[in-house]
């Protein structure tokens, strides 16, 4: 019965501390990030590539749904004269699953429509829109009412066009840091 007592006392901290977490309904953040592709495209040279994001969030309780966009380079010549970069419009739902006074960890699915957008276009084919999908996960770090920090990682996968009617599917983790303001 104890126990029982201590998990209750645990969940109710738990509760309290994730609602102070979000002061504000919504919110906007800004991420830098770094992607790490999963496999290795021969044509491509596969190192760590940087990317950045931009999203609107809505908070109600521990739940918040995020709507955003996401661009992140993924493939590049050592040459320098050809590039590509995954462009993802996304929705992000987000549960915390653990909160105190200064930080919360939280988990997080995405999905949302891609497209790779080359440069120079015309070495690439005709590229249109697939699904994207991943999770993964964060630390929130309140740094001030209405300020936070937000290191987070996620894993997510994409397709794009190798040829009229042929795609690939391709895999990232991704490593970001952000802001996120309220509103």
């Amino acid at each position: 019965m104890r126990g029982l007592s201590s998990v209750a006392l645990l969940l109710v901290g738990l509760t309290s501390a994730a609602s102070a977490q979000s002061q504000q309904h919504w919110s906007i953040q800004g991420s830098g990030a770094m992607v790490f592709p999963t496999a290795s495209e021969s044509d491509f040279e596969n190192s760590t590539r940087l990317g950045w994001e931009a999203q609107v969030r809505y908070t109600f309780s521990r739940f918040s749904l995020g709507g955003g966009y996401q661009r992140s380079t993924v493939y590049q010549f050592a040459t320098g004269d050809f590039s590509a970069a995954v462009s993802v419009f996304f929705l992000e739902p987000r549960y915390v699953v653990m909160a105190g006074k200064r930080a919360a960890v939280y988990v997080a699915g995405r999905v949302g429509m891609s497209q790779l957008v080359c440069s120079p276009t015309e070495d690439c084919a005709e590229q249109g829109a697939h699904f994207a999908g991943g999770g993964g996960g964060g630390v929130l770090v309140r740094l001030g009412d209405r300020v936070a920090l937000d290191l987070g990682s996620q894993y997510f996968t994409t397709q794009y066009d190798v040829t009229a009617g042929q795609t690939q599917t391709a895999g990232y983790v991704l490593a970001r840091l952000g802001l996120s303001i309220g509103l």
